[in-house]
């Protein structure tokens, strides 16, 4: 199965056109704000974004409107589960041994949006494949955590740390590949693209979450944190490189 193919429901009317178009029902996974959740819709629409201009394989998604009893907004991402069976935990020792390149990805670019909830159940690998197929998701407690009015905070406290090592500051889990990376091979590549991010782009991505969750101030906050963590991604990770406990020895700072 080639990366990028996504469950449909139903086709309908054919559309006409040279193409031969037909409308088609697919399926997605929504998700919404909630009291556990505040930041949901933001977080999980900024990374997603992010997470695409990267080259990692995140679903395309987008914010879908609900007209009945439900919320207004939610978040949806194209669904890859063809089979729609329970995704089994991820092995995160083959991932690195099989897909080192995209596994380095995955961790840095957790660490740009200070993910702090990445652990074997919230990304895929499908290894059946002779080349095994990642698909990324669940961002909803990146960037602004998910404590109620205590967002910008996050952002704020988080601006120069790792943000992925887990312990009771992070409130959440240490990064599973973290310590499973055993080269810093492939991080220059990765670290290039981060830098490579256009600021229109990170202007226009946060201006799109107000409103979805957050204010203006909020998202020039956003902004302002995803500069910096772009500006600073290769010295952030040297500050901190003590915590990839499998990297005995770095080329990148050599």
């Amino acid at each position: 199965m080639p990366r990028g193919v996504y469950r449909a429901i139903s086709f309908g009317l054919q559309l006409g056109g040279v193409a031969g178009s037909y409308q088609a029902t697919i399926s997605a996974v929504a998700k919404t704000n909630g009291p556990n959740v505040p930041y949901c819709i933001p977080n999980e629409l900024i990374c997603a974004e992010l997470g695409r201009i990267l080259g990692l394989p995140v679903p395309p998604a987008g914010i879908i409107h609900s007209s009945g009893g439900l919320a207004n907004y939610w978040f949806a991402s194209l669904d890859f589960n063809l089979t729609g069976n329970s995704l089994p935990p991820v092995d995160a020792q083959a991932c690195i041994q099989q897909l080192p390149d995209l596994s380095t990805g995955l961790l840095l670019f957790d660490i740009l949006i200070a993910n702090c909830d990445r652990h074997p159940a919230n990304f895929s690998v499908d290894f059946s494949q002779a080349q095994p197929c990642m698909s990324v998701f669940d961002h909803g407690h990146a960037l602004f955590g998910y404590s109620a009015q205590h967002g910008v905070a996050r952002l704020r406290d988080l601006r120069d740390r790792l943000a992925v090592s887990g312990g009771s500051h992070i409130r959440g889990n240490r990064h599973c590949l973290l310590d499973n990376i055993s080269t810093d091979i492939h991080m220059s590549k990765w670290l290039d693209r981060i830098r490579a991010i256009p600021t229109y782009f990170l202007e226009d991505l946060c201006q799109s979450a107000s409103g979805l969750g957050i204010n203006d101030a909020e998202a020039h906050e956003a902004l302002d944190f995803l500069k910096h963590r772009r500006d600073t991604i290769k010295d952030i990770v040297h500050s901190h490189h003590h915590e990839f406990r499998g990297i005995r020895q770095w080329g990148l700072f050599s």
